[in-house]
């Protein structure tokens, strides 16, 4: 059964799935996909806590201050209205432990509770950060031989067209820190114990196209045993069709099970 779990005076809101049979002492924050409440994609994250709950975890849905359910609330931003969140549910679960993360804006949530919050000790993002370097050239330079000579004019046109464009693109809806910041929180996340999983879709060409970019993004941590990351350049960044959502919920939940 899931639990109501109000927040902020009833300005925050969620649903608490709670754990069957023995308890892992961890709790799960699936955090909004974009504009989506609390379901999930396609329901993705009902279907992840009921899977998740089976695993032994308390998975909390939460919808973030004017998303779903849940209306304005009094935070100054979404990390102050998370840590509240964990606040609750440490208290009412005693777990001090959790797992958190989604896809998009919700992965780049979790990177920077991870990096305020020490409570997280576990951390996966879909969709999350990645640079856009040489190995991304090289991805739209396959995507134009792929296409026929009769398309090559208007993608190169659409190609530098967008290069001096002033305009804001879909890169600057996203939260990532710089460079230098990102590989500063990375090596602190793993220095502290926090398990990752990234996983990239073929979903976000607009950022990622070659699976060398994630080999950049994470640098020398690439390898670490505390880091996991995969593109999946098969699944649509929605996970429109049912077996995509199968199989990311069958991942999810595998990796959860080692932490």
């Amino acid at each position: 059964m899931d639990e109501v779990v109000a927040l902020d005076g009833g300005r925050g809101y969620g649903l608490l799935t709670r754990a069957c049979g023995p308890a892992r002492g961890r709790t799960v924050v699936l955090f909004n996909a974009g504009l989506i409440h609390r379901i999930g994609p396609f329901r993705l994250h009902v279907r992840l806590a009921r899977e998740l709950a089976d695993a032994g975890f308390d998975v909390f849905r939460f919808d973030l201050p004017r998303i779903g359910d849940a209306p304005p609330g009094t935070h100054a931003g979404h990390v102050e209205a998370a840590q509240e969140a964990l606040d609750a549910l440490q208290e009412i679960t005693g777990n001090r432990e959790f797992v958190v993360g989604g896809i998009c804006s919700a992965a780049d949530l979790g990177w920077r509770l991870a990096t305020q919050d020490r409570r997280v000790t576990g951390l996966f993002m879909l969709d999350g950060i990645a640079v856009r370097n040489r190995w991304f050239r090289l991805g739209q330079l396959g995507v134009l031989l792929r296409r026929t000579p009769l398309d090559w004019p208007g993608m190169i046109a659409r190609f530098f067209r967008a290069r001096g464009d002033d305009q804001p693109g879909l890169l600057d809806y996203r939260d990532w820190p710089d460079r230098d910041a990102f590989e500063r929180e990375l090596a602190g996340l793993i220095e502290r114990g926090v398990r990752i999983l990234a996983l990239y879709t073929g979903g976000v060409s607009y950022y990622l196209l070659h699976r060398r970019q994630i080999d950049a993004t994470f640098g020398r941590l690439r390898c670490h045993p505390s880091l996991q990351c995969d593109f999946l350049p098969e699944l649509d960044h929605i996970l429109f069709s049912p077996a995509e959502r199968a199989s990311i919920v069958s991942r999810l939940c595998r990796w959860s099970i080692t932490l």
